[in-house]
């Protein structure tokens, strides 16, 4: 029967689970009137001849001493039919006498057909996250060589999806799995395995993904503890801090259920194939940010590049990288802090910024930098409406993004404000490029959310 696909399992769950609620005993049988869930096990797998005229008419019947002494395997009680849309698929009885148990008659029943809703719904829930599983481990191991892009798009919109990149890979992974779902399992449903309510930890991780992420978004668990989200990237600078924004959003949910978690975020990918690399990426960017043991709980692969690189290199080729660019960096940053002639083929912008979050140079240059006097005296300078804007910009920008990354490029920022038009004032050309190229969509989006009538926003260097 569609009903009992668990037959024995949820219905023994079902039992011993309303027996707990009212003290008395209770058996659940299928459509042909067998017990296939007791909470006194000695009356499995027998037929309870009562049941039968409750399936058949629908009806409740009061278990009579005397009245069932002719039904087989029936003892005083009262026993209730079990619908499931709409049909009876079953019984379940309590046992004991009449002005004891049938008062218990309605809150059985619905119970039974609650739980039994809940075990059909988690059912359905695994076979569908388990087709996207599959999906996903197809597209992750796709090879341009030896697979076809069309039949995976193919597949794609038969599970409901357009794949077309860009993604950014989101990793997700729960730190205290097996503690929240044996706690989860005993306060709601009795006698449930640890594997049981692993599998309903992982639907609930789920539902708050599914709930913070767009449709367009594919999402699956992989394994006990580890979620992946394929993100539909936009076109525009700031796609990456509305993810980021989104994956602190989906935490702060998980936060209110009791489930810890981590997310680690690829770079973008711009082909099926390279979804597997944004993948490698975000997974990789949780073991480093792991390492780093700090407060912060979404780490970008960009705020992260060095840490992820560097295990993957042979330590030789490790070694000549720290020898040849640190002196040369380091140097550089503590005797010209403003004007920086960078090599076009070498981000060392990127490199130094890793290297500060690693804390091997932040000592010295902190000791040898400090602000440029055109800078300080711009900061006196500032009215109280513009201090008021910097400190909503700093303050939206830095919900938006991690924090090394403020740190390094917005941290020193000042303002000017001329009616509607916002001058921003970086430290630096390093930081004037970086704005603009990196940042300027994000910029955009804080001061327009402070006054829509902002019409002009430029960046220059002081």
């Amino acid at each position: 029967m569609d009903g009992w696909n668990a037959e024995k399992k949820v219905a023994t769950k079902i039992a011993a689970s309303t027996s707990e609620i009212i003290g008395y005993d209770v058996i659940i049988t299928d459509e042909t009137g067998i017990v296939i869930g007791a909470s006194d096990k000695e009356r499995l797998n027998v037929l309870h001849e009562a049941s039968i005229p409750v399936i058949k008419n629908n009806r409740p019947l009061t278990n009579k001493p005397g009245y069932i002494d002719h039904f087989e395997g029936t003892k005083p009680g009262f026993t209730l039919p079990i619908e499931l849309h709409g049909t009876v698929i079953g019984t379940i009885a309590i046992t004991g006498e009449r002005s004891d148990v049938e008062k218990y008659g309605l809150l059985v029943k619905k119970h039974a057909e609650i739980m039994l809703r809940e075990e059909i719904l988690l059912e359905s829930s695994l076979i569908s996250q388990h087709a996207h599983q599959q999906f996903i481990k197809e597209i992750l191991a796709f090879d341009a060589g030896q697979n076809s892009e069309n039949l995976l798009r193919t597949r794609s919109l038969e599970l409901g999806y357009d794949l077309k990149p860009p993604y950014v890979c989101a990793a997700v992974e729960i730190l205290n799995m097996k503690d929240f779902a044996e706690k989860f399992s005993e306060s709601r449903y009795y006698g449930e395995s640890i594997e049981a309510g692993i599998q309903r930890t992982k639907l609930t991780v789920m539902k708050e993904i599914q709930s913070v992420f767009q449709s367009s978004d594919l999402s699956t668990y992989m394994g006990e503890d580890k979620f992946i989200i394929l993100h539909k990237a936009g076109i525009h600078d700031h796609s990456y801090s509305q993810l980021f924004s989104a994956c602190n959003q989906l935490l702060d949910r998980l936060d209110a259920k009791r489930i810890k978690a981590i997310i680690g975020i690829g770079a973008a990918a711009d082909t099926i194939p390279e979804i597997k690399r944004s993948n490698r990426e975000a997974w990789k960017v949780i073991g480093a940010g792991k390492k780093q043991r700090v407060s912060e709980r979404v780490f970008n692969v960009n705020d992260y590049l060095l840490e992820t690189l560097l295990p993957s290199m042979d330590h030789d080729v490790v070694g000549m990288l720290i020898r040849e660019i640190k002196p040369v960096y380091v140097n550089t940053m503590i005797n010209n802090s403003e004007k920086i002639q960078i090599e076009k083929d070498i981000d060392f912008e990127e490199i130094y910024k890793q290297w500060e979050h690693f804390g091997e140079i932040i000592e010295r240059a902190k000791k040898a930098k400090s602000k440029p006097a055109s800078l300080v005296n711009r900061e006196k300078e500032m009215d109280e409406a513009e201090k008021m804007l910097l400190s909503f910009l700093k303050s939206y920008v830095s919900n938006k993004i991690s924090k090394p990354s403020f740190d390094t490029w917005f941290r020193d920022i000042l303002l000017k404000k001329e009616q509607k038009s916002i001058m921003i004032l970086a430290p630096n050309e390093f930081t004037k490029d970086w704005l603009e190229t990196k940042y300027n969509e994000l910029l955009k989006d804080a001061l327009k959310t402070f006054d829509e009538e902002i019409n002009d926003i430029q960046i220059r260097a002081i």
